[in-house]
């Protein structure tokens, strides 16, 4: 203590002295000055100089130049004392090998150097242990973080007396007690890389029991026990998957965050770590793992394409080390023209099992109750994997509707099968359901309605929606996903956007760089804060949606949220004066036409001309399909060129899609977003009232007196230019809904409804 005063009293600022009024322990010491230490990383040095200061610099550069999280010192043999001390040590360290895997020279030494954070997280244990640094790095190996270690000197003692002479034995018995202790807390209690169940042990919450599991408890036990006899690569650990989402979905917006911000740092570590792409490309913009603490560093770092992957696929994006027997292939349907291939693994798999059953809970279902999917079952499965999967659709009571190549006959016999299962969740593609609910309603066919419909894979209209609803009888719930992540958000039975799965994936929605606002359109930037074997950082996944929403859901749920997904950046059509419409547009213009166009898609190769592709309703007539496309030319040019194309049928690709709108043409929203927006602004002050990206509505609050503000409303009314929400606060404001899509709305009628105001 005596020297610690002296050296911060000759060197203030930069040595600071901590104090225990009594010993605490090695451990307490540790905590204490790691707590206090300001620098970025941390170094353990024992005051008696058994360990030699010289090696400091050893340490610091095997942890900077191998990239790993932690270095340990172990202690040399040479020149040391082989008294039973040391025997008992060599014995011990074999126990802490044996318990938990490792293969460790001296697992009990205290020479360790690694970022502060992580040092932290070592030092932070739930308990009661003699010797709690004896675990230090039985902590680093179960929670996943990459080690080295190096051999060092260990001179004889130098300055004072250790706590342990004359009393080895009893030491020694001590640590077996404590040894128990470690692998009930590093072995059983929370397995190894479980950083959310990590969280949620510092940061507690209820965890109410999953609802499946409380809803069909016999049921989920036996599932649970037959679970990898039916399923490939992934295993039972998905029940404990289940669990901690269950509970970490009621974390307040800024815990998720601080969790989010914690395997962020830990996927950027493993990414410089083990993966040379991304070694490559941080080291060419100047930064390391530690420049990436938060989301807000985000930025720093440069996006991922699909080009970069499939460039980079067999060369060096993935990462090093890792185990084939736990990687799958995930191949995309190609719906866009390209076929894109990536590698997924078993921890990012289960990820995904836990979070679809956690989404479908939201709707009310339950594992066990009947469901429908109108989907693939089989297709591109292996013999063995087909039969896996139908065992595992029968015992959880799940039938498979394929729904690609349909015909008058498949679908009455898609009827008359829903309408014997009379299931709780029917699950398929936006585009299925819609195309039955026609068939429904044409018949004036109406079952059992389910309690829910969840609907994914492309964009989903409000008409279509409604059209859903009143077809099947239940409420829709509109998932986001993709094929390298599956679900993304899901929508829950609050219907108030689409909940981020933040435990797994951090969304970004930008517009020529910068966050998109709530209401705002920016195109989808994903991180996926699982998958180890090819990371993904900003991956560029090609899709448009409002933006990101940090507020609390009216559900509850502490998990942010996205708005309306508008389609893909491949279905943005270009008009002829600048003017750009996301693929959902023709959803909205052309919802009034239903009577005479059974199905359409627009195709663009070239700028200032479409494709229209039209298959003739009952209705059919001339007049509308000149309608159709005056519309169209108000949105994008009267100059626009329509080629019109009459086919017997708008062909599905073999998963199920049709697309309804398709540009050959390349599009970087982050670079054209401001020029892709057409912002319009009224006289009189009403300022920005959005964009053209604010299918189908767009908010604007007028503000004014009473009498004011119900005039001009009434004036945008009779204009048919808007919906009006409700008074804010009677006298002061109101919340107006513009419907674009309107076929009668010429785009400034609002403005010169509104201008004045």
């Amino acid at each position: 203590a005596r020297v610690i005063r002296e050296l911060a009293a000759a060197h203030p600022g930069e040595v600071v002295g901590q104090f225990h009024p009594h010993n605490r322990g090695i451990a307490a010491a540790w905590r204490t000055g790691t707590d206090a230490a300001r620098g970025g990383h941390v170094a353990l040095l024992d005051a008696d100089l058994q360990y030699q200061p010289e090696d400091l610099l050893r340490l610091w550069r095997v942890l900077r130049e191998q990239s790993v999280d932690v270095v340990q010192g172990w202690r040399s043999p040479v020149g040391r004392e082989r008294d039973s001390r040391y025997h008992l040590s060599r014995g011990f360290n074999l126990l802490l090998n044996a318990a938990f895997g490792m293969k460790l020279h001296d697992n009990k030494s205290g020479f360790v150097c690694a970022a502060r954070e992580v040092m932290l997280d070592l030092l932070t244990h739930r308990g009661p242990y003699h010797y709690p640094q004896s675990f230090i790095m039985v902590a680093a190996h179960a929670r996943g973080y990459a080690y080295r270690e190096i051999e060092t000197l260990f001179a004889p003692r130098k300055q004072g007396q250790s706590f342990l002479d004359g009393q080895s034995y009893r030491a020694a018995a001590r640590s077996l007690v404590d040894l128990g202790r470690a692998v009930g807390e590093y072995r059983l209690a929370t397995p190894p890389h479980d950083v959310a169940g990590e969280f949620l042990d510092r940061h507690r919450v209820e965890r109410p029991e999953p609802p499946s599991r409380a809803a069909h408890p016999v049921r989920w036990r036996a599932y649970m026990s037959s679970f990898e006899a039916t399923h490939w690569m992934i295993t039972r650990d998905v029940e404990r998957q289940v669990e901690t989402l269950n509970a970490t979905q009621w974390l307040t917006p800024s815990q998720l965050r601080d969790l989010q911000d914690e395997k962020l740092r830990r996927l950027v570590r493993h990414a410089y770590r083990s993966v040379p792409y991304y070694r490559h490309r941080m080291q060419e913009a100047g930064l390391r793992p530690e420049d990436i603490r938060t989301q807000d560093d985000l930025p720093k770092l440069p996006y991922l394409t699909k080009a970069d992957v499939r460039r980079h696929l067999y060369f060096d994006i993935m990462a090093e080390g890792v185990d084939h027997d736990d990687i799958l292939r995930v191949a995309t349907s190609g719906s866009t023209g390209e076929p894109f291939v990536c590698y997924v693994d078993r921890r990012q798999l289960e990820f995904r099992w836990a979070a679809t059953l956690r989404s479908q809970e939201w709707t009310g279902y339950r594992l066990g109750d009947p469901s429908v999917r109108l989907w693939h079952q089989t297709l591109g499965l292996s013999a063995r994997q087909a039969w896996q999967e139908r065992a595992d659709a029968r015992f959880v009571n799940r039938t498979h509707v394929p729904i690609f190549d349909l015909t008058p006959d498949r679908l009455d016999a898609m009827v008359a099968l829903l309408a014997e299962r009379r299931p709780v969740l029917i699950d398929g593609y936006a585009e299925a359901f819609d195309y039955l609910a026609q068939y429904l309603q044409a018949r004036g066919r109406k079952g059992r309605p389910p309690r829910a419909l969840m609907s994914s894979a492309q964009t989903l209209p409000r008409r279509s929606r409604e059209l859903i609803e009143s077809s099947f009888g239940g409420r829709v719930f509109d998932k986001y996903g993709s094929r390298e992540f599956s679900g993304i958000a899901y929508e829950s039975d609050a219907h108030d956007g689409h909940l981020i799965v933040a435990e797994g994936y951090i969304v970004e929605v930008l517009v020529d760089g910068r966050p998109a606002a709530p209401d705002e359109v920016g195109e989808v930037f994903v991180t996926d804060l699982n998958n180890r074997c090819l990371p993904f950082i900003r991956y560029r996944i090609g899709d448009l949606a409002q933006g990101v929403d940090h507020r609390p859901s009216p559900c509850g749920r502490g998990l942010p949220r996205i708005g309306e997904i508008q389609g893909r950046v491949q279905s943005i059509i270009q008009g002829t004066d600048h003017r750009w419409v996301p693929g959902t547009f023709f959803a909205h213009a052309l919802k009034e036409f239903d009577h005479a166009i059974r199905q359409y898609q627009i195709v663009q190769d070239t700028v200032g001309a479409i494709r229209f592709r039209v298959v003739k309703g009952g209705r059919y007539s001339d007049d509308v399909i000149e309608e159709c496309q005056r519309i169209i030319r108000r949105h994008l040019g009267h100059d626009l060129r329509i080629d019109l194309e009459f086919v017997d049928r708008i062909e599905m690709v073999r998963t199920g899609k049709r697309l309804a709108s398709m540009s050959t043409l390349t599009i970087d929203f982050q670079r054209d977003g401001d020029r892709l927006r057409t912002n319009t602004s009224a006289p009189g002050g009403l300022g920005r009232l959005g964009s053209i990206w604010s299918f189908p509505i767009m908010r604007v609050i007028v503000t004014g007196s009473e009498g004011f503000v119900g005039r001009h409303l009434r004036a945008a009314l009779r204009a048919r230019c808007c919906q009006v929400r409700g008074l804010d606060r009677p006298g002061t404001g109101a919340e107006v809904e513009c419907d674009l899509s309107d076929p009668a709305l010429d785009p400034a009628a609002l403005a010169r409804a509104l201008g004045p105001a």
